[in-house]
């Protein structure tokens, strides 16, 4: 394998010009730029990226840290995170915590092993988070989705607890009294503006607000949906007449749920939800939900910590980009007479 040395050799020039070929090109001349050329071409020349690094100050590698993979709100994130740093010559390194604090440090700390310029990161659920040793070593970071108290990031996210007032009031327009909001981490910030969303607009109508948290997975919905009918059928409560869910995973859980117990969507239960699947507006009923523009939140997010390896010095910034709510049948009055319920698989 050819060494910087081979190549400085061929082209009769100083390792530091070749060197300065790769970082610096246009400080050489062009004769010496073109020998330099024609010597890696020949010699297959690849320069080592973690020694251009370290003599470069920089990698031109950031780290985009994701709370959960599976969840198509956060792909959507990464999609638009990646196509910024395309375009403006970073690698994109993709790491997911799965919603445990013990996987989120350990890739924190093998990112700054590898000199990542900078880190985008959804933190995962918990309290004690590790970011301390991005802010000692100074690496430029941005949290997407969900904030931290007293963190000092950049944060960008989407406006949900409008969101949350948005899908409230659609459901009381549409007549519904009995609303319950399921899932989400208790204490995560996300659910926190998605809750006090809905609770003003509860308050504001003068109707009993009901919440039965868990997690943002599929599996969470459609426990909390079991445990909703089993409590209605055996007489400790009133099934709600609609339900919001914290995200469309949630959702979809408790849309199966509901199916697996013979009831209908919105015949029986209205079901509305936060973000949009890209199954959201393909699966029957239709469902109802906030629209957040994750591609664009990831975009958002990139340009921010763009902007951060330029002004290191600047006060932390908080972008806050809106939502849109998407009446679709799951939740509609009208679409209650032509729901049928789906009778429990019988194997």
């Amino acid at each position: 394998m050819s060494t910087i040395v081979d190549v400085a050799e061929r082209a009769g020039v100083s390792m530091m010009t070749v060197s300065r070929f790769f970082n610096d090109p246009a400080k050489l001349a062009p004769a010496t730029y073109e020998r330099v050329r024609r010597a890696v071409d020949e010699l297959h020349y690849v320069p080592n990226a973690a020694a251009r690094s370290l003599i470069r100050g920089r990698s031109d590698t950031v780290a985009l840290v994701l709370a959960d993979i599976r969840n198509p709100f956060f792909m959507a994130v990464a999609r638009g995170v990646e196509e910024v740093a395309q375009n403006e010559g970073y690698t994109l390194l993709l790491g997911n915590s799965n919603e445990t604090l013990k996987r989120e440090k350990e890739y924190l700390q093998a990112l700054v092993g590898r000199r990542v310029d900078g880190v985008i990161v959804a933190p995962s659920q918990g309290p004690r988070h590790n970011f301390s040793v991005l802010r000692r070593r100074k690496i430029p970071t941005v949290m997407i989705d969900r904030r931290l108290p007293q963190s000092q990031f950049d944060v960008v996210r989407g406006d949900t607890r409008t969101g949350g007032k948005l899908l409230t009031e659609h459901l009381i327009d549409e007549g519904y009294r009995r609303i319950a909001f399921i899932g989400g981490y208790a204490g995560a910030s996300s659910l926190v503006d998605r809750l006090g969303g809905y609770q003003e607009a509860m308050a504001a109508a003068g109707l009993e607000e009901r919440s039965v948290l868990g997690r943002y997975d599929q599996g969470s919905g459609y426990e909390i949906v079991q445990g909703l009918v089993a409590q209605a059928r055996s007489g400790k409560g009133n099934l709600p007449e609609a339900l919001i869910a914290a995200n469309s995973m949630v959702g979809l859980g408790a849309l199966l749920g509901l199916r697996e117990l013979g009831m209908a969507v919105p015949g029986d239960v209205a079901l509305a939800a936060f973000d949009d699947l890209e199954i959201a507006s393909q699966i029957d009923p239709f469902f109802t939900v906030v629209r957040q523009p994750a591609y664009e939140i990831g975009k958002e997010a990139m340009r921010l910590l763009l902007e951060r390896l330029k002004d290191s010095e600047r006060p932390p910034e908080e972008r806050v980009l809106p939502v849109e709510l998407v009446k679709r049948r799951s939740t509609l009055r009208s679409a209650r007479e032509e729901s049928v319920p789906v009778a429990k698989d019988q194997g």
